[in-house]
């Protein structure tokens, strides 16, 4: 009380600053008349280099006391201050929004950004924290999502998720397999924010913007619009089956979908709102699909010349790329999602813990490129990631029952798929495969079309309606047999083994037993990148040098981690449920095997053969 503050002109000395005799002050007051002079310019040039105490100083003579004592306690330098907005003033601890908006136009007018409109959304965003929804989630808690992301769940295109289940057939399974792409979806969402927002804060090097953490958001909330009725059924067992030369994937459908909802609903106005433009409806698409090769970028080059492939983040940020869909090594959000969400419907122990990975993750260059890497004892932590994918895929996902009930379903459809019955453009009726390039059919196109055609009385329907009510009996397709084949030996051609396996039928059953009685399942396991361990493309860093990416070979983890990464499982599956063609089906396969110098696994029941007696 009393002490008289030194200017900062005193005690300080000018070369350390390197600034212009112009004060601040008459700076800010010649901007507010006319253009920046020259001297003001100078000063701007230079805000960087300014101390802790500079900085603070600043705000007093704009009599933000206040803020100033908040400053000096936060450690704010000259070299940050570009990188603050309206909420993290709140976090450092000011509340009142009127006295955030003051220091953020003292702070512009410092650091004289030419990016002042970027700067302006980013305070929009900020200011309307208010505006997000918070769900209630049983896997992630209390979600926060952005008002734009509302705008797109509150659309039919995603509310149509409901009605699309997770983890497909397993429901018929697994009863607490209830769990939806609609809740998985901003699982994914809140996740892919998350970890942008620790990289953001992390490493504010980077540049991270609050449009990028948006694009982000929405992409995770955008990945799998395209899923058809029970997930990966639809697009790789139904459509590879209905329409041969189709390269159809559902992420195809994910951008169709979300281009058809931003016009449908006219949501460009309130991206806009939020500074998002095409390029940026670019790179979110970009995260869903991967990248599209622009014909002009690559034209002239040289063969092994690299070519940056994304159109809507430069090279620079191409770390933001692997949040959402990692095709590098297979680290994202969205599998931290399901494992976390499948594992708690299925009732599978889940020991990855992805908010630790978070709290390691850091982006370095690794030849050239930006990469995610994390700590390099977080090594063991990743192999048991990969480890949890192979578990839900072989007690689950690939179970044999699942599988069963999952080529009864693609059966039905199949038998269905000479009839329109999905409404789609102009009211007319579409049929199933024609759905995919329909966005008004595909809206209308759930896994509630299971019970459309089982309720219907279409006598056009029946073939199909009777393949689901022997589900609804429990009347499934019979596993007479499985076996696996040996390391780095794997059989591509399902067509192949029914034909050898047909040739086993004994000359006194011919005609008994047709292919279209029989169904071969050929079963992929693997952790992620097929053969090969995925853990070759990760990259680490130590605490001694977190600035140094590094890779970890196996034997540098420990002794016990497999060496084998993926495998295969061939199944033989009857559709007729009578005694005499399950055991002829049994006999063959079990002869196949032999042929082949293959352990049968497993055979038909005992009990099967019983009841049918």
């Amino acid at each position: 009380m009393g002490k008289k503050r030194k200017s900062r002109s005193e005690g300080v000395s000018g070369t350390k600053r390197n600034r212009s005799d112009v004060s601040l002050s008459e700076s800010v007051k010649e901007e507010e008349s006319q253009s920046l002079t020259s001297a003001s310019l100078s000063v701007r040039e230079v805000y960087e280099t300014w101390t802790v105490e500079d900085v603070a100083m600043t705000l007093e003579e704009h009599s933000l006391d206040n803020a100033a004592k908040v400053f000096r306690g936060e450690g704010i330098s000259g070299k940050v201050l570009q990188m603050l907005n309206v909420q993290r003033l709140e976090k450092m601890g000011i509340i009142k929004m009127g006295e955030r908006l003051e220091i953020m136009k003292v702070i512009l007018e410092i650091t004289g950004t030419k990016n002042l409109e970027d700067q302006t959304i980013n305070t929009k965003i900020d200011v309307e924290e208010h505006k997000k929804k918070i769900f209630n989630d049983p896997v992630n808690g209390h979600t926060e999502v952005h008002p734009l992301c509302i705008k797109i769940i509150d659309t039919p295109q995603f509310q149509r998720l409901r009605d699309l289940k997770q983890s497909g057939t397993c429901y018929f399974v697994y009863p607490g397999a209830t769990n939806n792409r609609f809740e998985h979806c901003i699982g994914v969402c809140y996740l892919a924010g998350q970890l942008a927002r620790m990289l953001q804060k992390r490493q504010p090097e980077l540049n991270i913007t609050n449009k990028d953490i948006l694009c982000v958001e929405i992409a995770g909330l955008c990945h799998d619009l395209g899923h058809g009725p029970f997930s990966h059924l639809f697009d790789s067992k139904f459509i590879p089956v209905v329409r041969p030369t189709s390269k159809w994937k559902h992420e195809d459908a994910s951008v169709m979908m979300f281009d058809y909802l931003i016009k449908k609903h006219n949501l460009m106005v309130e991206f806009k709102k939020y500074d998002v433009k095409n390029q940026d409806i670019t790179f979110i698409k970009e995260q869903i699909e991967g990248p599209k090769q622009n014909g002009e970028q690559t034209a002239g080059r040289k063969k092994n010349e690299s070519v940056w492939p994304y159109l809507g983040r430069d090279q620079s940020k191409g770390f933001l790329y692997e949040i959402v869909a990692n095709k590098r090594n297979g680290i994202d959000v969205d599998k931290w999602d399901y494992f976390a969400r499948d594992c708690y419907g299925l009732g599978i122990k889940n020991t990855f813990d992805h908010n630790r990975f978070m709290k390691f993750a850091r982006v370095l260059e690794v030849e050239g490129e930006y990469q995610i890497c994390s700590r390099d004892k977080e090594a063991e932590t990743l192999y048991g990631m990969f480890q949890i994918r192979a578990t839900l895929h072989r007690r689950a996902y690939q179970h044999r029952v699942c599988d069963a009930i999952e080529a009864m379903v693609t059966d039905a459809f199949i038998a269905a798929d000479h009839k329109g019955i999905i409404p789609g453009k102009d009211g007319n009726l579409k049929k199933l495969s024609e759905c995919i390039d329909d966005p008004e059919a595909y809206t209308n196109l759930s896994d509630s079309i299971f019970h459309v055609i089982l309720l219907s009385v279409d006598e056009d329907l029946e073939k199909s309606r009777k393949i689901l009510q022997r589900i609804m009996h429990r009347q499934l397709y019979a596993c007479v047999g499985e076996t696996t084949p040996t390391e780095g030996e794997t059989y591509d051609k399902s067509s192949q083994i029914m034909s050898e396996i047909m040739s086993n039928i004994p000359p006194e059953s011919k005609g008994k037993l047709l292919d279209d009685d029989l169904y071969v399942d050929l079963v992929y396991l693997d952790y992620g990148s097929k053969s090969q361990n995925p853990m070759t493309n990760v990259r680490f860093y130590n605490k001694r040098d977190v600035t140094k990416p590094v890779r970890i070979v196996k034997n540098q983890v420990s002794l016990m981690l497999p060496n084998v990464f993926s495998e295969q499982i061939v199944r033989l599956y009857c559709k007729k449920s009578d005694r005499e063609s399950l055991k002829i089906a049994s006999h063959c396969f079990k002869k196949w095997c032999d042929d082949n110098n293959l352990f049968l696994q497993m055979k038909v029941q005992e009990e099967k053969l019983v009841k049918n007696e």
